[in-house]
């Protein structure tokens, strides 16, 4: 039989880079019990015993007070693994073992993981772990995730307890003060008579003093239990007068009190304390002036790093796919199969393939930022101005992450106390541009500001997604949400610590494969689909006269060849376009050239965006698609890039990009959106106004600059 081993632990523990050493690439991520939050899960061996990997939410506590804690909580209780590992930041005792004596109040034995090991002789700190096992009965084991040391003996422990009779382990009573004890002691009496078994009674008693929400739904749902709610208000109110604290705050104080006497009997520290690198490094980049410009040139450094880098293999790429198509040519012969394969399935997925360098480097950016503790500290730094526009400090996260792809950023609002300020942060996060419109960027900024592509990326990438986002943000505090609620920002900074390459690796190819499973899918059958409407109907009438012109052209001996070669070449493009106006993309996009003409593009830019409802991803593919001129004579106009400094000026482009930045996300974000929000009103909004936005803007900027002369 399987063992099911379940992983939890308090974010910055090592938590992940311990499941990815465990478990490599054998991973899986899915949602659990009908919620979006996320839980992974993998596969392991020792010993010949078969181990499931399940790695739980990070949480600082079972208190339930975001929808992570409830996920971890009900997986435990109600899944009931064969065992649990709590994983510890092995130099944050006195924070991490918090979750420990939670879990053991609960009546969960859970095998004790001291991680970052390496870590405590390097502040000076010396720990027995024989000593800790026997104070809290549980089973002590250090790893260091990093170097992968003490995996083997994690999992032979974890297999020993799992194999163990665990009946006998009955849940940990905490010491309270004498007033508390004995209303504990009342109330845990009440709901024994009441009959409930889910949870330990004296745990569920402290959870109703704790102001445990879903703990208090479950008491109201049994029939006649309604008085121990009221007793609960009756303690609560007496013990505040008589202890002066609330109920919540000393049983807080008794557990900390707990954890503080094991450590005085296990923890000693070999030298003074001295001023950690972490917090020196941090003088600099969470000061309040240097912080901002710090955080820029990180950003920036990024992005250069993206597009210099990603030249090389999106060249060596771009020539596969030219091969893979002269390949394809000289095998089939011409027919429709032929234009199907090198004009519809090659010439659309590799318009997007191309850009995978890309965002492969962006993605292991952001996993750098991640693992070495730095991304804690911009969201940080930027509390203060999003409390400006009158969003909670925690709204940055999902704001970074949007960077990568908006469905796990909408999903990250989900931490946000406020209902206010989740729906705010869910409208706001696709202002901020996703891994799939790097594409978008990159090619417009590569064919019309070659000398400055880098910084134009980032301008659009960074820059005006977060100017967008502050905007609206303001906009929506003194309007739509006027007079939300204040909440303090409070999120632990882990120690800056060097990443491992395989942790790098592995959280880079978990946010890349959701681009490369749309290339296999979503892209190739809109790219195949794409191909069809731009070649049907087809218009023999028009290929005829067109064919005569040319060849008039051909034999006109009066032309030179280089002039003649010059007129050839544009009647070939004026024949493609005239074909191409009257097939079904053609008339789709003649119909929707009224709402773009304003920012100076044609019906093909209209199909190219209408397309990216879909995935943005498919804005590049299908221009690969709509320019392409599929015929060797044309080969000089193959490249996308070519086509497009003859279609678009520069302020055309730039318009372009501003659209395709403000505009509604693709389909997935979307559906994930209409779920988070729960709102038909609020999801119709969005939609709406987002387009609208991108719009203006796109207009405005394509106006005012045609009007002063750019």
């Amino acid at each position: 039989m399987t063992i099911r081993v379940a992983l939890c632990g308090n974010p910055n523990s090592g938590k992940t880079s311990l499941f990815n050493c465990i478990t490599g690439a054998n991973q899986k991520v899915g949602n659990w019990g009908g919620v979006t939050v996320e839980i992974k899960e993998g596969t392991a061996s020792i010993d010949g015993e078969k181990i499931s990997i399940i790695d739980l939410p990070g949480t600082y506590s079972l208190s339930a007070y975001s929808l992570e804690e409830q996920v971890a909580r009900d997986y435990i209780v109600n899944e009931k693994p064969d065992v649990v590992v709590d994983v510890i930041d092995a130099t944050n005792l006195d924070r991490h073992l918090y979750l420990a004596l939670q879990l053991m109040e609960l009546g969960v034995r859970p095998v004790l993981v001291l991680n970052m090991w390496d870590e405590v002789t390097v502040r000076g700190l010396k720990i027995d772990i024989n000593r800790l096992g026997q104070l809290l009965g549980l089973k002590v084991v250090t790893t260091n995730a990093k170097l992968a040391h003490g995996i083997r003996k994690m999992l032979h422990t974890a297999v020993a307890q799992a194999r163990e009779d665990g009946a006998g382990f009955a849940p940990l009573n905490i010491p309270l003060p004498g007033e508390l004890s004995d209303a504990v002691d009342h109330i845990e009496k009440l709901i024994a008579e009441s009959g409930f078994s889910t949870y330990p009674q004296r745990w569920m008693a402290i959870k109703l003093f704790e102001h445990d929400k879903s703990v208090a739904e479950l008491i109201k749902s049994q029939p006649g239990s309604a008085h121990i709610i009221e007793k609960i208000k009756g303690y609560d109110s007496n013990i505040t007068q008589l202890l002066g604290d609330e109920p919540e705050s000393l049983i807080a104080e008794s557990r900390f009190g707990f954890i503080s006497g094991a450590i005085r009997e296990t923890v000693t520290e070999t030298r003074l304390k001295r001023v950690e690198i972490s917090d020196q490094i941090d003088k600099v980049l969470t000061h309040k002036f240097w912080a901002y410009p710090v955080f820029a040139i990180f950003m920036w450094l990024l992005f250069q790093v993206t597009f210099k880098i990603g030249e090389y293999p999106m060249t060596w790429i771009e020539l596969l796919f030219t091969w893979m198509q002269s390949a394809v040519s000289g095998l089939l012969p011409p027919g429709v199969t032929r234009d199907l394969l090198t004009e519809g399935v090659i010439a659309g997925v590799g318009g997007v393939a191309v850009f995978l360098p890309n965002i492969l480097i962006l993605f292991l950016g952001i996993s750098i930022m991640e693992d070495t503790g730095y991304m804690a500290r911009a969201a940080f730094i930027m509390d203060r101005l999003m409390h400006k526009i009158g969003l909670h400090g925690k709204s940055f996260i999902p704001m970074i992450m949007g960077l990568g792809c908006s469905v796990p950023a909408i999903m990250a609002a989900r931490t946000l106390e406020s209902e206010k300020d989740r729906v705010k942060t869910i409208l706001l996060t696709p202002m901020i541009a996703c891994s799939a419109r790097l594409p978008v960027f990159v090619l417009f900024a590569g064919a019309l500001f070659p000398k400055n592509a880098g910084n134009v990326v980032f301008l659009f990438q960074v820059v005006f997604g977060f100017c967008a986002f502050v905007i609206m943000g303001y906009v929506f505090k003194h309007t739509l949400f006027r007079g939300s609620e204040d909440y303090p920002f409070v999120m632990e900074l882990p120690p800056y610590r060097v990443p491992t390459v395989r942790s790098v690796v592995i959280h880079m190819w978990h946010k890349a494969k959701h681009y490369i499973k749309k290339m296999g899918g979503v892209v190739l059958v809109f790219s195949i689909i794409l191909w069809w409407a731009g070649v049907y109907p087809k218009s023999p009438a028009i290929e005829r006269e067109y064919d005569r012109k040319i060849e008039q052209v051909a034999n006109n001996t009066d032309l030179q060849p280089q002039a003649k070669q010059a007129r050839i070449g544009d009647l070939e493009n004026k024949k493609q376009a005239a074909i191409m106006e009257r097939t079904v993309i053609g008339r789709i996009g003649k119909a929707m050239e009224p709402v773009v003409r304003p920012f100076g593009t044609d019906w093909r830019g209209a199909v190219s965006l209408a397309t990216g409802f879909v995935a943005k991803e498919i804005v590049v593919g299908s221009m690969g698609v709509l320019y392409a001129v599929g015929d060797e004579v044309d080969e000089g106009h193959e490249d996308l890039r070519a086509e497009l400094q003859q279609n678009f000026t520069p302020l055309a482009a730039f318009a372009f990009m501003m659209f395709v930045l403000l505009y509604t996300p693709c389909i997935v974000a979307l559906l994930t959106l209409i779920k988070e929000l729960k709102s038909w009103k609020w999801s119709v909004f969005s939609v709406g106004y987002q387009f609208a936005v991108a719009w203006i803007a796109a207009t405005v900027i394509y106006q005012l600059g045609s009007l002063i002369g750019l």
